[in-house]
């Protein structure tokens, strides 16, 4: 795609951050501290990400006080009684890697536009991540994260009666959220092993504050006698007169109400919805096309890019922070952006290095700490090698271009052998979304069925627009009498 000349160049942005949650808000305050000037963008209205994401006033009024909401609020009035310039409800779509600094393209409420930046700081967050099943472009089924926002900052329940089921601590969260407004949480359904769920809290003895919290959760499950199947999966979903009806496959050993069962290898459930996810994984389109180096996390099973202590990637004046630079939570991910804050004012001369080391040196203490609980809990989150192998063939994996797994299978037997192929021969990952949905799902496919490992495989090359554009914000008015027509060519 060449480089668009429509729009204007704001150059005079020392410092871009892009993201505005815990890590992208607290990465800007530290910056603007040290003096230098510096912009945030965020397609939210307002900053907070999607754990401190600002309630609707509905929300204020029915969901009970939380530590989000207060720390959200928190955030706000330092991110308003400072001198950071903000940009919210605006997207980045483009990105350019013009030397000295980097250039971004934006689509925000005047319209398209650019900016330049010295010094860039990736801290957009995290994807969710979905495995296909037959029956999960239903309507009806709804990300663990999308529930959790629907819950949490809108105050509604996706459905009265809900499955929830996927990997992760997630699970457990909007399980909890479910019932503290109202609804029924029909079964929980995991994917993971009973066994590193009880080796995860003897590790959260080094984060009390989580502990406590997961405590509650489970407590609140067991007494309402809620199904817990571990290593369970969705087998597929079909409409029913009542809502949905759901297939659970898999070992489904369990615990209800507290006590240990096997239950029997398939099993049907009905409710109004389902809440699926399978785990978080960076947002990288950014990082990836500004060309910085990535490595593939076995543990975590996706792609970050490559970092040091302080968030520096391989490529100068680029930093990614927070979940942008790897999946450890929101804890783990405000002391990254407090850490990256500094560096940027290190290599940018606004501070000593003997200053940088007397600001961190807390900061890296409690990180090292985090990283500890957090790493543990990244084998949760990641279930794609062993349910990738059980997709059914015809089971939709690119929601956008319709490709189901069976088409991929036969491009695989064909002879494509690694994400690009067979995106180029199947049209999967070609769609608005740009992989984002089923980069997952067609890569534990592809490696199941080539016996490789899932970083052969590679990932999807970005490609610009991030999304699509409106037509309008390209064009912008015009009158068809002004344009321009060329000369007819003579005889």
């Amino acid at each position: 795609m060449s480089r668009p000349e429509r729009g204007r160049v704001d150059v005079g942005v020392g410092v871009v951050v892009v993201g505005g949650g815990v890590a992208g808000a607290t990465a800007a305050l530290a910056i603007s501290r040290h003096g230098l000037p510096v912009t945030l963008i965020d397609e939210q209205p307002q900053a907070g990400g999607q754990i401190y994401r600002a309630p609707t006033p509905y929300a204020r009024r029915h969901v009970p006080p939380n530590h989000e909401f207060s720390g959200g609020d928190r955030l706000r009035a330092l991110l308003a009684a400072s001198s950071v310039r903000t940009r919210f409800s605006t997207r980045v779509w483009g990105a350019w890697g013009a030397s000295p600094g980097m250039e971004l393209d934006l689509l925000g409420p005047d319209g398209i536009d650019r900016i330049g930046a010295r010094a860039l700081v990736v801290a957009n967050g995290a994807t969710e991540r979905f495995l296909p099943f037959p029956g999960w472009t239903d309507p009806r089924v709804i990300g663990l994260a999308g529930a959790s926002i629907l819950m949490r900052n809108g105050g509604t329940l996706p459905g009265r009666r809900v499955v929830v089921a996927g990997a992760g601590p997630l699970l457990f969260s909007v399980a909890h959220q479910v019932m503290e407004l109202g609804g029924r949480v029909v079964a929980v359904i995991d994917s993971g092993r009973r066994g590193d769920w009880l080796r995860l809290a003897a590790t959260l003895a080094w984060d009390p504050a989580r502990l406590r919290l997961a405590a509650q959760w489970m407590t609140r499950l067991r007494l309402a006698g809620i199904p817990i199947h571990h290593q369970a999966r969705i087998a597929a979903i079909h409409p029913a007169e009542d809502g949905l009806s759901i297939t659970i496959a898999g070992t489904i050993a369990g615990t209800v109400a507290g006590t240990a069962r096997q239950g029997p290898a398939v099993r049907h459930y009905g409710a109004d919805a389902v809440a699926c996810g399978h785990g978080l994984k960076p947002a990288t389109l950014l990082t990836r096309t500004l060309g910085a180096r990535h490595r593939f996390d076995a543990a975590g099973g996706y792609w970050e890019p490559e970092t040091d202590p302080s968030g520096r990637t391989s490529r100068t004046g680029l930093y990614a922070t927070g979940d942008a630079a790897g999946i450890r939570g929101a804890a783990v991910a405000r002391l990254r952006g407090l850490i990256t804050g500094h560096a940027v004012a290190l290599d940018q001369g606004a501070i000593a290095e003997r200053d940088f080391a007397s600001l961190t040196r807390r900061p890296r203490m409690l990180l090292r700490r985090q990283e500890h609980v957090s790493r543990r809990m990244l084998p949760l989150l990641n279930a794609s090698a062993s349910l990738s192998r059980d997709i059914a063939d015809d089971a939709i994996v690119c929601r956008c271009e319709r490709v189901e797994a069976a088409a991929l299978r036969a491009a695989v037997a064909a002879g494509a052998r690694d994400l690009n192929q067979l995106k180029a021969w199947t049209r999967c990952g070609m769609g608005p979304c740009q992989g984002r949905m089923c980069e997952d799902g067609a890569r534990g496919l592809l490696a199941a069925s080539c016996g490789l490992p899932p970083e052969e495989a590679g990932s999807f090359t970005p490609r610009m627009p991030f999304f699509p554009l409106p037509l309008a914000a390209l064009t912008g008015t015009f009158a068809y009498s002004d344009i321009p027509l060329p000369k007819a060519a003579p005889l």
